[in-house]
């Protein structure tokens, strides 16, 4: 889960209740991090390591990079906190763990518009590229997998309040289940790393369309 959240700084001159998610979010607002992030190969080792610690040998042979570039983008990843060696082994034999938070970054800000609109791109990306992949293989899926997989398309007529509120709620599902990530043993024995993600703005397809 890569938890990304952009242009989801809170507001705090207008006392309005933002949603809040039940893990820890960092804001980043360095611009030579943004661009780090930037990255498909990088969001990739993410999604790997919220399985468990791997090596750069072990993340090669899974994303078909080869051990020295993952050991590089892993380093770059390392050097802002979002990955950190785990215990035992040396080298690219080193096992590297996931950080055990959220990020979130205001892609208004002068300083990092552009390294902010970079990433949100790149996230936009990795996400629609995870749900093509599994596209292409869910007639393999277990039945009750291809069932509960969730593709849909809503509309609504909600206010910015309403629709803080909606976030919220859905947030609230998933904290039920935010404690199966660091306790293995508490996860059944039919579960699966599922991910979620959901884009809700204001606008018609045509209101969108029309726009400069």
């Amino acid at each position: 889960m890569d938890r990304a959240q952009p242009d989801a700084t809170p507001e705090p001159s207008t006392g309005r209740d933002e949603p809040a998610p039940p893990w820890p979010v960092r804001e980043i607002t360095d611009p030579r991090e943004l661009r780090a992030l930037a990255h498909p190969t990088r969001f990739a080792l993410l999604d790997l390591l919220a399985e468990g610690p791997l090596t750069a040998t072990q993340c090669a042979e899974r994303l078909g990079e080869s051990p020295a570039s993952c050991s590089y983008h892993l380093r770059q990843l390392a050097r802002y906190g979002h990955v950190t060696p785990a215990e035992g082994g040396t080298g690219r034999q080193r096992p590297w763990k996931v950080r055990d938070e959220g990020i979130r970054w205001d892609e208004s800000s002068p300083a990092g518009e552009a390294a902010g609109r970079l990433l949100a791109e790149t996230v936009d990306e990795h996400r629609f590229e995870s749900w093509r992949r599994f596209r292409a293989v869910r007639a393999e899926q277990p039945e009750e997998w291809r069932r509960s997989a969730l593709s849909t398309d809503v509309l609504a007529w909600l206010t910015p309040a309403e629709l803080r509120a909606v976030t919220q709620k859905i947030y609230d599902v998933f904290g039920e289940y935010e404690h199966r990530e660091a306790d293995p043993s508490q996860r059944p024995q039919d579960a699966s790393l599922v991910r979620f993600f959901a884009y809700a703005y204001p606008g018609s397809t045509a209101d969108l369309e029309a726009a400069p």
